[in-house]
């Protein structure tokens, strides 16, 4: 139920979506959502913590554990508009990839 909780917060998704597009940088990131630095640097910090995301010297980046959480996240937003879309779509295919990828190399 926790990561429910985490998920849950404002801006969030928006966060993990943008990082998926591939922004890592704490500036990108607040830029693209357009969350309060302090916001942004909890929200960061609670996702870490959750173990979605990674941070290194690049910035941050989605963990396996948080393309599995973002890919699921997605396909239950695609199935609610009810017509396909087009960015969902993409990052279904590339979270799709990643995951068997995982599950190939366990």
């Amino acid at each position: 139920m926790e990561i429910l909780k985490t998920l849950s917060y404002v801006g969030t998704m928006d966060v993990l979506f943008t990082i998926c597009k591939g922004k890592s940088k704490f500036t990108d990131i607040m830029f693209e959502t357009e969350l309060n630095p302090g916001i942004l640097n909890r929200l960061l910090k609670t996702l870490l913590s959750a173990d979605i995301l990674l941070k290194d010297k690049d910035g941050y980046h989605i963990s396996d554990r948080g393309a599995r959480i973002v890919l699921y996240t997605v396909k239950i937003l695609d199935t609610e508009s009810g017509q396909p879309n087009e960015e969902y779509k993409h990052l279904i295919e590339s979270l799709t990839a990643r995951v068997e990828g995982q599950k190939a190399n366990a």
